[in-house]
């Protein structure tokens, strides 16, 4: 019984001093947003650390250019010799220097092989930079996933504001139209049509609410941050017009910039040394050597337990025969690997203009969109005011007040909807170009 006492206070305690995580809301712009992007981001420390690797392949290809230096220590034991003639009539007992031991050391250099050590060093150095060049790419497609939720986050934000605000207007309409209701000036389809709406609008705040913690909690992860922060997107970031170019400023920017025509060249170049290489198979192999050694025992003629040391010094030639034949093919291979890089550069650079191209058009098409729609916004604005006026002097069926009030909330949403989508145009146009 005690036993139980005890884990009842031990409970009581711990819940006596248990403070929960408040969540804490907190303002971001957009760009704090790709800092934290940058320096957070766990697809990006992937990739980042593949930029090390890279780097460290550079120092590890570098080290053909030192000499090859190897030592051997030997220790053993030597039995007697046994002399015997030539006709295997005689034989006799050498007496020999039990202990042996042996230490030797040998360097070579390479002196020439086609340009190999250096084509290999070459290739190692275009696969470091293929590595930047990748986490640039990669940090421009996640910056732009992440700006995507950014803006997502902002119309969720905006939706619940439009939301509530109608949910307070609903209940104010309600109200007036079951005082016209008492008053015998309407009948009770109407109430219940109004509870209906507002019913509809409730659940679809809710909605909305969910989706917005899902949202943040995908950003939170994404850039870095606690989940118990709620991320506030800067409001201001939709009040500055960005400053734009002609299509063809962005396309000549896109066909020097963007990472995967780079990516696309540097393949290339890559696949060029891998050529080079092979065709060094088909070249002779010189090297310098020196060595020495220190043995014991002596055991040419008369043995004897003392140290001999010497020492050599020469150089060595070496040709692999069958590359005359097998080479070729390999060559063929790689030249085809070659021309088929080439096509990709074309075909990304082809991929890159529509690219920039769609995105330019539908950049001018959401910034007419945006002024189109804040003009509806006003319309559907008056178009309410004028509608429930009419309604509560018995001039206008609550179907007519019904839809003005729809189109009222579906011109509030799509107002902040434009400011965005025309945001978002704007960086896809960025990230086409390699600038973003």
């Amino acid at each position: 019984m005690s036993r139980y006492i005890f884990i009842s206070v031990l409970i009581s305690t711990t819940l006596l001093f248990y403070t929960p995580v408040k969540a804490q809301e907190k303002v971001i712009t957009l760009t704090e947003l790709f800092n934290l992007t940058q320096q957070n981001n766990q697809q990006l420390k992937v990739v980042s650390a593949g930029v090390d690797v890279a780097k460290q392949a550079v120092a590890v290809s570098r080290l053909q250019q030192l000499p090859t230096i190897s030592t051997a220590l030997s220790l053993g034991y030597l039995g007697n010799a046994r002399v015997i003639e030539n006709d295997f009539s005689k034989s006799r007992t050498v007496n020999m220097p039990h202990f042996s031991n042996a230490f030797g050391v040998q360097a070579s250099q390479l002196i020439f092989k086609g340009n190999a050590v250096r084509n290999s060093i070459q290739v190692a150095t275009l696969q470091e930079q293929l590595a930047v060049l990748n986490l640039e790419k990669n940090t421009q497609d996640v910056k732009l996933l992440v700006a995507s939720n950014y803006f997502d986050l902002y119309r969720l934000y905006n939706q619940r504001k439009v939301f509530t605000q109608n949910i307070l207007l609903a209940k104010q309409r309600l109200k007036n139209i079951e005082k016209a209701y008492n008053q015998g000036m309407i009948t009770r389809n109407d109430i219940i049509r109004s509870e209906l709406q507002l019913s509809n609008l409730e659940m679809a705040l809710q909605v909305v609410n969910n989706n917005i913690s899902i949202l943040n909690n995908r950003l939170t992860t994404a850039i870095g941050l606690s989940e118990t922060i709620i991320i506030i997107p800067d409001t201001t970031v939709f009040s500055r017009n960005p400053a734009t170019l002609s299509e063809t400023d962005y396309l000549d920017e896109a066909l020097i910039k963007n990472p995967s025509i780079k990516v696309a060249e540097k393949n290339t170049a890559i696949a060029k040394k891998s050529l080079d290489f092979v065709r060094a198979e088909r070249a002779p192999a010189i090297s310098l050597f020196v060595g020495n050694n220190l043995a014991r025992p002596l055991t040419t003629g008369i043995p004897t337990d003392k140290f001999s040391f010497g020492w050599q010094a020469g150089i060595t030639f070496s040709y692999d025969i069958s590359s005359l034949y097998k080479t070729g093919k390999k060559i063929r291979q790689s030249s085809l690997q070659v021309a088929q890089l080439k096509e990709v550069e074309t075909l990304n650079r082809q991929n890159t203009k529509l690219a920039v191209n769609a995105a330019f058009i539908k950049y001018q098409e959401a910034m007419a969109q945006q002024t189109t729609i804040e003009k509806n916004k006003l319309l559907a604005e008056e178009n309410y005011r004028i509608i429930e006026k009419k309604y509560l002097n018995q001039m206008a069926l609550f179907i007519d007040m019904l839809d003005a009030a729809n189109a009222k909330l579906e011109a509030d949403l799509q107002n902040t909807n434009a400011a965005i989508n025309t945001l978002y145009t704007y960086y896809i146009l960025l990230n086409s170009t390699g600038n973003l």
